[in-house]
């Protein structure tokens, strides 16, 4: 059984979220001198509503099918990026006239091939198949990465986590999946890493893990701690900067601090109602960097307040509940395990780049998908809104 109809719900609040998104384009395009940055974002919104049709027309049979090629496309995009990528930061490959990221390509890719993989799972379960999974996703993880784009690496892996509850893995299997973040991190000290090798060693006698699984799991954290050191010293020293910097961003305030700094007082400047559309200080006066990127949320909390901020962040809430409900609605596997994964992409970067504005999130580079200005990123979260449509039109069949 299909409904002929898309959510409404889905429909009203992401409507909401556009015209708030090109509101503050415009508000914070006032300070951009010499780019229609305005006209570009319009013209990339008329194109994304192509993709949302797209994405609810699309066969979610059709999608299944093909989930592992396309995957494998988006792989060989984000190799050529790392070699041959253009703009800034090396992120772009250009199709004649067109550019756009192939990072925002793979995570659509991700998410297809992650839903199809434990949905497979589901049918024909394998007791360490979850580690298939993340071994075949961290390829596209890594390439990424080495764009060299971490924020958006960090990002897809909170959306694959999500997924990875949703299709029933436990606490206990996400901790071991993680497990080689928090070996990095107590790679600082010998006394944090034997700390965290007891937590693992626990978690593994509870589980009555077999023997294969504690060679890989402490072989994995092991190499991790020990070449962390290592990594750290390939990371570009921006990206060094925006990790130590979302520790303590007072520490460096005319330089990698400065951005957060910024924008906490333009945040703060809002108060409950705002200064007035158009009328921001910070914004006005150029002290808030990435105006219409990185940072529009700053823009439109200070011109808005907080009632603005909380109106924009509850659309993204019901946009993000409605997608949660139709996935516990949904009959197959496939089809629920596409809308939890839509519904975590919007939550991730909701969640990532506020964060990051309010100073409680490293500084990425995560846009606010639907409202920050560029058109990659426009037209993928315009397709995943399709997706989780389509998810809901056909919640009893696929």
């Amino acid at each position: 059984m299909t409904s002929d109809r898309p959510d409404p719900v889905i429909l009203s609040a992401l409507g909401l979220i556009v015209v708030i998104g090109l509101m503050a384009v415009f508000s914070a395009s006032q300070a951009v001198e010499g780019d229609p940055v305005f006209l570009k974002q319009l013209a990339w919104a008329a194109v994304g509503v192509f993709f949302l049709v797209l994405g609810t027309r699309l066969s979610l049979r059709w999608i299944e099918e093909f989930a592992y090629p396309f995957y494998g496309l988006a792989l060989l995009l984000l190799l050529v990026t790392d070699f041959a990528g253009s703009g800034p930061a090396g992120r772009w490959l250009a199709l004649g006239p067109i550019r756009f990221q192939a990072s925002e390509v793979a995570k659509v890719a991700i998410l297809a091939a992650a839903s199809r993989a434990f949905a497979d799972l589901s049918s024909r379960p394998r007791r360490f198949g979850v580690f298939f999974v993340y071994a075949g996703i961290i390829p596209a993880i890594v390439l990424t990465w080495l764009q060299p784009d971490l924020g958006t690496a960090g990002a897809t892996i909170l959306m694959l986590l999500f997924m990875t509850w949703w299709a029933g893995y436990g606490p206990g299997w996400i901790f071991l999946l993680v497990s080689p973040v928090f070996a990095a991190l107590s790679s600082i000290s010998l006394i944090y890493w034997l700390a965290f090798t007891a937590m693992i060693v626990l978690l593994l006698l509870r589980r009555k893990a077999p023997a294969m699984l504690w060679v890989v799991v402490l072989t994995v954290n092991t190499l991790v701690a020990a070449f962390t050191p290592v990594v750290w010293g390939l990371l570009r020293p921006y990206q060094q900067a925006r990790l130590t910097t979302f520790l303590d961003p007072a520490a460096d305030p005319h330089g990698a601090g400065w951005n957060v700094i910024q924008s906490e007082v333009a945040i703060g400047s809002g108060g409950l109602w705002g200064q007035g559309f158009l009328h921001g200080s910070q914004k006005g006066l150029a002290f808030l960097p990435a105006r219409h990127t990185d940072f529009v949320f700053s823009v439109w909390a200070e011109e808005m307040g907080f009632a603005g901020s909380l109106l924009l962040l509850a659309a993204f809430g019901v946009l993000i509940l409605r997608l949660v409900w139709i996935a516990s609605r949904c009959e197959n596997s496939f089809t629920s395990l596409i809308a939890s994964g839509c519904a975590a992409y919007f939550a991730m970067h909701l969640a990532v780049n506020v964060g990051m504005t309010l100073g409680i999130m490293p500084v990425t580079g995560i846009p606010l998908v639907l409202v920050s200005y560029g058109g990659s990123h426009m037209v993928t979260a315009m397709f995943v809104v399709g997706l989780g449509l389509n998810a809901g039109m056909n919640w009893r069949v696929i």
